[in-house]
């Protein structure tokens, strides 16, 4: 009778096959990180590219862009006039103009509801219904809570109007404290979809392809400072735009500004921030472009082609690309 060996793997074999794995795990996921946002990237490059198409062909119908704040009696935004040029007729139709809350109002929750993938950034890790709040003031309060019959200060009443958030807006105003800091100073710097007159093309003499029209301004409904989100308790005054302005059928609409150099730890909340020449891109989603994307962030530009801003763009490009009709001369961006 043959007695057979039995062959087997050594303890330190094992660990030596696992530590080799664990050096290969560690190798590629930074590469399939890298390669995933590269991807989601890319869709939000073509969530911009699609609605910057839409507010063209908006444009080529009514001889005019949406108003940055459409209307003010009831309140909602330019989404509701392009909802027909992103292939949402229905929703369109079912959003009742004419309700006393506009975009707030209880007839309207189902649209406001609704998720529109065309809206939404995938790298932005914000992915709920928005709580719906009224106006703050910067400096001095924060807004309270929108309910069905009123308003709360209470974040846990069943009432509370909600919205899925938007991370596309447009400026309809420019910091002029910040515009200085860069530029010689203007006596009314003007985007390309300045609140008043209906905004049209023949207005931006700086060139379309050299003006902003729309930008990521992502993260609602939390206070975001250099990527981090910030608590944001009712000390908290500096996060210019309201839940409610932040959610898609609303006033989708910001002023532009630079901040200084402030990092989560140094960031004050109890007074309201100025302008400062720190930081440009993804500094701050109050009232500066800002996106989830490692180095920068997108916007579309008003002859509909996408841009990736780099984190790191000098102020001054940024502020000469905001105005439609400075005459800036824009360095390499």
């Amino acid at each position: 009778m043959t007695c057979c060996s039995r062959r087997g793997f050594t303890l330190i074999e094992l660990l030596v096959v696992i530590a080799i794995i664990a050096t290969l795990v560690a190798i590629l996921l930074p590469a399939v990180q890298q390669a995933r946002e590269a991807a989601r990237r890319s869709s939000c490059q073509n969530n911009l590219k699609q609605l910057a198409l839409a507010l063209h062909n908006y444009h080529d119908v009514n001889n005019c862009f949406p108003h940055a704040r459409l209307s003010s009696t009831p309140k909602y935004g330019q989404m509701v006039a392009i909802l027909p040029y992103i292939e949402q007729a229905n929703l369109a139709d079912l959003f009742n103009e004419k309700a006393a809350g506009g975009f707030a109002d209880p007839v309207n929750q189902v649209v406001a509801n609704a998720p529109v993938t065309i809206i939404r950034c995938p790298s932005n890790p914000v992915d709920m219904l928005i709580k719906m709040r009224n106006s703050s003031s910067t400096g001095s309060s924060y807004g309270s809570f929108i309910t069905a019959t009123g308003s709360t200060t209470d974040p846990n009443d069943p009432t509370i109007m909600t919205g899925r958030g938007n991370d596309y807006w447009v400026n309809h105003a420019i910091n002029s404290s910040a515009y200085a800091l860069y530029q010689v100073p203007a006596a009314s710097p003007s985007p390309m979809m300045k609140a008043g007159s209906p905004p049209r093309m023949r207005d931006v003499t700086d060139g379309l392809s050299n003006t902003l029209m729309l930008m990521e301004h992502a993260g609602y409904d939390v206070h975001y400072v250099r990527g981090v989100g910030m608590p944001m308790p009712d000390s908290d005054r500096t996060l210019d735009q309201p839940g409610a302005w932040g959610t898609w059928l609303g006033w989708c609409a910001f002023q532009l500004q630079t901040y200084a150099n402030y990092s989560p730890a140094t960031y004050p909340t109890t007074t309201s921030t100025p302008a400062g020449n720190g930081c440009t891109i993804n500094c701050n989603n109050s009232q500066g472009i800002f996106g989830f994307h490692p180095a920068g962030a997108n916007v579309a530009m008003g002859d509909g082609s996408v841009r990736f801003l780099a984190q790191n763009m000098y102020g001054g490009t940024l502020m000469g690309l905001a105005t439609r009709d400075g005459g800036e001369v824009i360095s390499e961006w």
